[in-house]
């Protein structure tokens, strides 16, 4: 049994080792210390410059552990923080060692963890729940004790967009404006800098780590912004306003990485949406009978029945017709066909449009002012000059959106040459029909040229889009050959020139002179890129890059086979070039003459035959690992539903004084902008999704008055470095951990510990969200902890109260009546106290004494 008295001296002399270096922050100490014994992890919310690292590191060299500090960015790898394999070579020989990363550690502090991806947060949350890191297929054990302090900002928002511009939610383009209209007074957390976030209620898609679109829930969330807005456009005309700190996902040369606009350069390309997957199954519009019951008109005759013909009818209303007060009217000259169709359907709705004839132009004109009031309820539909196309339009079923842009497109454009040419007055309307189209894979380009807008689809865009949708007239779509293979000049892939040359040396593709019955370089697909490759370039076209993989999988297949290990016996030569291993690289390993390996090539005797064929055998297995990995980093870089689009112009312009963005809990980005312009971070730490994971959060305040004049002295004058005393080791550590698992706790503390969480679960007045068993658990183990290091051999009542704040500050989401009152997580944990342990702690104290 460890003696309690002595316990205490040996936590006090750890503070006084602290304070050596360490200004204050005792609080700070003791919390993490608390963390610490329960063999768990703390979240320190902190501003920059509080000496966090100095802390932390110092407790580790007065505990006498490991200590290691990461960065987190967006773009911060797995492999970052766990380590990576890589080649080594010794006695002539290569091969693979794991190199550990930071995480091989006994205390890492991860500075700004919600700014980390997903997939990174992952790799660190193993090493926090189970002591253990995964890389590949083999798992590494951490040194214990380990921990993890994680530091981030109040409320973390990473980047966000300008008020007008649009953003992808529950199947619909809106603006913040129009997500600010809608979201009302929902407001659910608010801090001291002003930024909010809101419940929307809905789902954005958003780009996994498989490179896959998908849907996720989303949040809005808006700020205060005073300094200057960055407006992107790329090659094929995709446009978005951002704030300098705004995150995107990039190729640059052949890396995916996250840089924030200010970083951008003409040279970057944008990871686009090349499609997306809309749910139609959430649309809800009104019956014809509730339509028919707000209207202020005379019932229509027929219900406009909501298919694939009032898709094609309403499309040819808002391309080329016109929506007055009282009337609809339809106009053609070029596809009269298109014009009889919609007379007939009108009369199917039971109108019957008076058709005339006008310069050469055939109008269809029904009178009815019902019609009009009939279109604008149930569909939402407006008339006046530029007849906007409502934006739950996206949402439609497959059929009716092919209906709708095949009808839409084709009225207002020309067709030639592999290329429609579209024209609008409306940049909403071409903003939902780039939108629409990207849910057919079709990748246009819009352009603005002062006075309207122009969408093009060309290449093989273009025949996507008569193969997939069509044209009105047939024999106007005969014109474009849909069987000749198009390729788009913008349809590239920014690639590491090193990884494809390698590639094609380590499988000895390029030695042909060797493998006469092989084929020959020059006749491959893929050639005439990888020759730009090889004269500097870094970009591919995405069919070579294609053909290159396929080619690559070919390749190593066939060096898989029982068969090409049979070369070795049969024809060494030619076996050494298909692992890409020159006769100078044999002989410089074995350090043998050129002689020797050209007399076991050639089938003469030689001195080596055992060396050289083990020394082929092993260069094999290195050669198929390498090239698997090189393969594997080009099949990443394509995918159905991203492409890489070149920016073509940056800009500044004044703040309006506020942006807004959406935050993601799992995937943390987006997809927003004119036509679909970029794959957008994001991220807001909420509690439960994210940080319960952590047993405390931690509150790092600025230091008082007379602690900052004591570091002012300390640190302004020449340093003198006391020496730190060694007071635990991570033996006595462990020990320590085991027994505060032991300090007894009262049933009765532990039932108000019990109704503690509850009540953050029952009692709305304040709270959104509580929390879960985790934090009962918690609780119980930090106050164990706490009375261990003040020298109690049980758990007291002030124990509970004191770690309540750090084990629920995050593991609760106040609601809009709380923000609305100026409460902070604190006070509406200061009033469950009230209610449960506050009433009763002199009565407790007593009996603790």
């Amino acid at each position: 049994m460890i003696e309690i008295e002595k316990l205490k001296r040996t936590f006090d002399a750890v503070f006084t080792e602290t304070d050596k270096v360490i200004v204050g922050q005792r609080d700070i100490i003791e919390q993490v210390l608390v963390a610490m014994l329960a063999d768990s992890n703390a979240l320190l919310e902190s501003y920059p410059g509080l000496g966090k690292t100095l802390t932390i590191k110092t407790l580790s060299q007065v505990m006498d552990m490991k200590f290691s500090r990461i960065q987190c960015t967006p773009d911060l790898m797995p492999s970052d923080i766990t380590g990576t394999e890589i080649i080594e070579e010794s006695g002539g020989k290569r091969f693979f060692k794991f190199q550990e990363g930071p995480v091989f550690s006994n205390i890492l502090l991860a500075d700004e963890i919600n700014r980390a991806t997903p997939k990174t947060q992952s790799a660190l949350l193993e090493a926090m729940q189970e002591k253990q890191v995964t890389v590949g297929n083999k798992t590494y054990q951490l040194d214990r004790p380990f921990f993890v302090l994680a530091t981030q900002n109040p409320i973390e928002q990473e980047g966000s967009l300008a008020l007008d511009q649009y953003v992808f939610v529950n199947g619909q383009l809106k603006t913040g404006h129009q997500l600010l209209a809608l979201v009302g007074d929902n407001c659910i957390a608010e801090d001291e800098k002003g930024i909010k976030l809101y419940n929307l209620d809905g789902y954005t898609l958003s780009l996994n780590t498989a490179a896959v679109l998908e849907k996720q829930h989303c949040y809005l969330y808006t700020l205060p912004y005073t300094d200057e807005m960055i407006a992107i456009t790329t090659k094929t005309g995709k446009e978005i306003k951002v704030t300098k700190n705004h995150p995107f996902l990039v190729n640059d040369n052949g890396t995916i990485c996250w840089k924030k606009a200010e970083e951008l350069t003409k040279y970057d390309h944008l990871v686009n949406p090349a499609r997306i997957k809309v749910d139609s199954k959430q649309i809800k519009i009104p019956t014809h009978e509730e339509t028919l019951a707000q209207m202020d008109q005379k019932a229509i005759v027929q219900e406009i029945t909501f298919d694939e013909d009032f898709a094609f009818w309403i499309a040819f209303l808002l391309s080329d017709g016109y929506i007055g007060e009282k009337t609809v009217q339809a106009v053609q000259k070029n596809y009269p066909e298109a014009l009889d169709r919609f007379v007939a359907i009108s009369q199917k709705y039971g109108f019957n449009p008076n058709v005339s004839l006008n310069r050469g132009c055939r109008y269809a004109t029904i009178y009815s002012k019902p019609l009009v009031e009939y279109l604008n309820i149930r569909f939402g539909v407006t008339g006046g000059k530029d007849k906007e196309i409502p934006s739950w339009f996206l949402s439609w079923s497959e059929a009716m959106n092919r209906e709708f842009v095949k009808t839409f497109i084709c009225l207002e454009s020309s067709l030639r040459d592999n290329r429609i040419v579209f024209t609008q007055k409306s940049k909403n309307n071409m903003n939902i029909i780039s939108y629409m189209l990207l849910r057919e894979g079709i990748i246009s380009f819009p352009r603005f040229d002062g006075k309207i807008y122009r969408l093009k689809i060309q290449g093989e865009d273009c025949v996507k889009f008569l193969n997939r949708i069509g044209w009105i007239n047939e024999e106007k779509a005969a014109i474009v050959d849909c069987m000749r293979k198009i390729k788009s000049s913008f349809r590239v892939v920014p690639v590491q020139r090193n990884a494809i040359l390698k590639l094609v040396n380590l499988l000895g593709i390029n030695s042909f002179h060797t493998l006469k019955e092989r084929t020959n370089i020059t006749e491959r697909s893929w050639y005439g890129s990888y020759q730009g490759i090889k004269q500097g370039e870094t970009l591919m076209a995405v069919d070579s890059l294609r053909e290159f993989v396929q080619d690559i999988e070919n390749e190593l297949f066939l060096r898989k086979q029982q068969s090409h290990d049979d070369i070795l016996e049969t024809d060494p030569r030619q076996f050494a070039a298909t692992i890409g291993t020159s006769m100078t690289e044999v002989a410089e390993l074995l350090q043998i003459s050129h002689n020797q390996v050209w007399g076991y090539y050639t089938g003469k005797n030689s001195q080596s035959i055992v060396q050289i064929k083990t020394v082929l055998q092993e260069k094999k297995v290195l050669c198929l690992e390498e090239a698997q990995k090189l393969l594997n980093y080009c099949k990443a870089l394509l995918s159905e539903d991203v492409y890489y689009d070149a920016i073509k112009t940056i800009e500044y312009s004044p703040s309006q004084g506020m942006a807004f963005g959406l935050t993601v809990p799992e995937t943390q980005n987006y997809i927003a902008g004119f036509g679909g312009c970029g794959i957008n971070h994001n991220t807001y730490p909420l509690p439960e999704a994210q940080t319960d994971r952590f047993l405390l959060k931690i509150k790092v305040d600025y230091p008082t008055f007379d602690e900052e004049v004591e570091i002012v002295k300390r640190y302004t004058k020449i340093l003198k470095e006391e020496p730190i005393k060694k007071i635990l080791g991570k033996n006595s550590f462990l020990a320590l951990q085991k027994f505060t698992r032991e300090v007894p706790i009262a049933d009765d503390l532990a039932k108000d510990v019990v109704k503690i969480i509850g009540l953050t679960r029952s009692e709305k007045e304040f709270i959104e969200y509580g929390s879960s068993p985790r934090a009962s658990i918690g609780l119980i183990l930090a106050a164990k902890a706490t009375a261990l290091m003040n020298g109690r051999s049980h758990v007291s009542a002030k124990d509970i109260e004191k770690m309540a704040y750090p084990i629920l500050r995050h593991r609760i989401i106040l609601n809009f009546e709380a923000e609305r009152k100026g409460l902070t997580n604190d006070d509406v944990i200061r009033k469950i106290l009230e209610k449960t342990i506050g009433t009763t702690d002199k009565e407790k104290t007593k009996k603790d004494k």
